[in-house]
């Protein structure tokens, strides 16, 4: 008896330790397969951990797409289309946009100055990493860039130090703000929501 129990237990031992390090072997497979699968679902572009906590900018007919553009937010692309904010990459080709180059003493094309589009677009100066592909600077000042931020993925109300980033006097000279009167200006809040009977 006393033979069998002593050749038992290093069985026991090396069978429990064959199982242990089968489930491991496993275990770290799998997870490669995961890497390998993230990494074609991606095209090969795995993103580090803080370039996956970064927001990235999707632009406004995707905000529109989403959520914006419908009975429930009231239609607050319509606002934005006929807002100033919406040609503000627009009017960087104006005769206006190269006086306010030349009294700044910049030279060059103001819809490439950084000077220029840190106000006239959405995420200037961000690298390609912050936005996706239907990003458009084109599209001027949009919803992003009052109501999101580079590392900020919900949405929030903008105050007014927020718009006084561009609204200062910075390169050009701005009339007075008033924050009161510029929000009312451009205003898009959602509708009321209707009792429910």
């Amino acid at each position: 008896m006393k033979t069998n129990s002593k050749i038992t237990f290093p069985v026991l031992i090396i069978a429990v330790s064959s199982i242990i390090i089968l489930c491991s072997i496993q275990s770290n497979q799998a997870n490669s397969n995961h890497g390998k699968t993230a990494f074609l679902l991606t095209g090969g572009n795995i993103r580090s951990a803080q370039e996956q906590s970064k927001y990235q900018y999707v632009g406004a007919e995707k905000c529109a797409s989403v959520c914006h553009n419908n009975d429930t937010m009231g239609y607050q692309l319509n606002s934005w289309n006929s807002s100033p904010h919406r040609e503000a990459y627009k009017i960087l080709i104006s005769k206006k946009a190269e006086k306010y180059m030349k009294k700044a003493h910049l030279t060059g094309n103001p819809q490439e100055s950084a000077a220029c589009l840190k106000c006239h677009i959405t995420g200037a100066g961000l690298d390609s990493s912050s936005f996706a592909s239907t990003y458009k600077k084109e599209d001027g000042v949009t919803c992003e860039a009052c109501h999101k931020g580079e590392f900020i993925k919900k949405a929030f109300i903008p105050k007014e130090t927020d718009c006084l980033k561009c609204h200062n006097n910075s390169v050009h000279k701005i009339d007075k703000f008033n924050f009161t009167d510029r929000c009312a200006k451009i205003a898009h809040p959602r509708p009321k929501a209707k009792p429910m009977l």
